[in-house]
């Protein structure tokens, strides 16, 4: 009977009832986060023998939960709460359970079958459901997958698990693209430049990477696109300073900086159309959140500040103040619309927030190392950066208001992060 559960490929789904749960409900920006849900996350059972790459499966769920800070992830299994079937939710809630997850696999040959579910406690009611047969090398996705469901079934904002992370690692004058799952893990190189390359950022659909680098020789624009095979093209051979190139929401636009101005092109770098001309250097430009505004770094009123225009470079107006400013980032989310940005005071480094208005400013990061480079999550609630606050660059993650700061990768020498839209399923 239980071994009827194990069944369907990566996408089969358990099908129940309609129920509702209670979500968070998101705090302010500046404010701390709401408490936590208190979701127990037991081992999963073993229906025949026993798998090391199955039990990753929840090990993997675990991490990924407590990396969104709005969970208070239990892996107590509370024996006597369950038997076959049927769950006793009393000690569960008595334990101060909210949700559970609860599972099963059996290992044969190469092939792993997980039925995992996600229970209400206190409503006592089972909420989804799936089951995977996969290969143990794809046993880390599924569990990506399972635990993007639900972080979106209990709080309502899309996960980010299944997302990756393209960032910039070596030397000043020998760097390449590397690509690796948000956690940090199968971490792999994409480019072969060996150059002075810099500002990598990923299309809205995660399919391809635009950045720049001096490999022929001076700084030119290239896009990668991702897949079973990986191919490059060059877009920009004029002897001009082309960098900071940033995609528009749709995908269908490139912004960015050349010889100190800010160009707006179509995706293939032709035809570009100048938007500032003024005797001051302009770089690093992102898009807003629909595509109408576009935020960059200025150095027009005496020391580098970001500042804020109309697609059409009208409009323009300063959003930051103090030290100067550096990296902005604008959240791909319509209802947090922020910029992210590096504000530098006194040797210091840090990551701050602030409204488009230029109100609302806030510090996240409060480091005397070096924080920078943020870039948000495809979801727009998350943003990775660089930090030395442990001594060499590594990347570390945050939640939107600065809380949750975790780091993912080990060993150093990692620069200009963006984070990528997961492959589809």
């Amino acid at each position: 009977m239980r071994n009827s559960l194990l069944i369907g490929l990566i996408t089969s789904i358990f099908i129940f009832p309609t129920v509702i749960f209670a979500q968070i409900i998101l705090p302010p920006i500046h404010g701390p986060i709401v408490e936590k849900i208190t979701i127990f996350v037991p081992d999963l059972s073993s229906l025949g023998g026993s798998d090391q790459k199955a039990k990753e499966f929840i090990q993997v769920v675990r991490n990924d939960l407590e990396n969104a800070g709005l969970f208070d992830v239990n892996v107590s299994s509370l024996k006597g709460s369950a038997s076959g079937e049927v769950i006793d939710f009393q000690p569960l809630f008595e334990a101060g359970a909210e949700a559970l997850i609860r599972g099963e696999y059996l290992s044969s040959g190469n092939k792993i079958k997980i039925a995992v579910r996600l229970f209400d406690v206190v409503g006592e009611k089972p909420l989804i459901g799936r089951s995977y047969e996969t290969t143990p090398g794809r046993v880390r996705e599924a569990a990506h997958r399972f635990a993007d469901i639900v972080m979106k079934e209990l709080t309502g904002i899309d996960g980010f698990f299944t997302s990756r992370i393209v960032f910039v690692s070596g030397k000043r004058q020998n760097r390449n693209l590397y690509i690796m799952d948000y956690d940090g893990e199968n971490i792999r190189r994409i480019t072969n430049h060996g150059s002075l390359l810099l500002s990598p950022h990923c299309s809205p659909d995660g399919s391809r990477i635009i950045f720049n680098s001096d490999k022929v020789w001076d700084q030119d624009l290239y896009v990668i696109t991702l897949g079973p095979k990986i191919t490059q093209k060059r877009l920009t051979k004029a002897f001009k300073l082309e960098q900071s190139p940033e995609w528009s929401p749709d995908g269908k636009k490139i912004a960015f900086s050349r010889d100190g101005d800010i160009y707006v092109s179509g995706p293939s770098g032709m035809n570009a159309v100048r938007l500032t001309r003024h005797h001051s250097i302009d770089v690093s430009p992102t898009w807003s959140t629909v595509g109408g505004q576009i935020a960059f770094v200025s150095d027009r009123s005496g020391t580098p500040q970001v500042y804020v225009m109309n697609s059409n470079g009208s409009n323009v107006r300063k959003v930051s103040s103090g030290g100067y400013a550096t990296d902005p980032s604008w959240s791909p989310n319509r209802s947090v619309n922020k910029i992210a940005f590096v504000k530098v005071e006194g040797g210091e480094a840090n990551i701050f927030t602030v409204n488009p208005d230029g109100s609302d400013e806030q510090r996240l990061t409060w480091s005397s190392r070096r924080n920078e480079n943020p870039s948000w999550s495809p979801d727009g609630h998350y943003i990775v950066f660089t930090s030395s606050r442990g001594g060499p660059k590594e990347l570390y993650m945050m939640y939107l208001n600065g809380q949750n700061q975790r780091r993912l990768t080990k060993g150093g020498g990692v620069f200009f992060p963006t984070w990528c839209k997961g492959p589809k399923s």
